[in-house]
């Protein structure tokens, strides 16, 4: 009975790491671009610690009202994500604003530096993956791998015992 606890506890600390990794690499292949929101600009919509699945799309067919994100400059992979406002097909670029800001951002986004449209959100899971990530993260996922393994080599064990009585 002991070894079948044992097994069935690290059966669940995997089971919890898998489920918690599946969001965060599952959608990736269907095209997903997955990133985490830092600040506030898009409250309430998109809270700090969201995870934000971005799809790509092209810019000329975007609307106001759909949130988009894009890099910051043509010379950088850093992103931000806004609501678009308005679309200027002729200038091609998009006025932006972020949900909490009183004003539209300052530099308009031109098409090419749009990476795609936020298409669902999960609060509080972009900071699960940034703590996940971090060196902290990383040790405890570590650790709980080898309680599982510990586990398992324990409840071995006790099933070995038990048969030779």
């Amino acid at each position: 009975m002991k070894a079948r606890l044992l097994s069935a506890a690290a059966a669940a600390l995997i089971l919890a790491l898998i489920l918690a990794a599946l969001p965060l690499t599952i959608p990736k292949l269907w095209g997903y671009q997955i990133y985490n929101v830092l600040t506030s600009s898009m409250t309430p919509a998109l809270p700090p610690g969201s995870a934000i699945y971005v799809k790509a799309c092209d810019a000329q067919d975007l609307e106001p009202g759909d949130i988009i994100t894009f890099t910051l400059s043509s010379s950088t992979t850093l992103v931000e994500t806004h609501r678009v406002v308005e679309n200027d097909w002729q200038a091609r670029q998009l006025v932006t604003k972020g949900d909490a800001n009183a004003d539209v951002d300052i530099d308009p986004v031109a098409y090419d530096r749009v990476v795609g449209k936020v298409v669902f959100s999960i609060p509080v899971l972009g900071a699960a993956s940034q703590m996940m990530r971090s060196r902290g993260g990383i040790a405890v996922c570590i650790a709980i791998f080898a309680l599982a393994f510990i586990l398992w080599t324990l409840a071995d064990k006790m099933k070995k015992r038990e048969s030779f009585k």
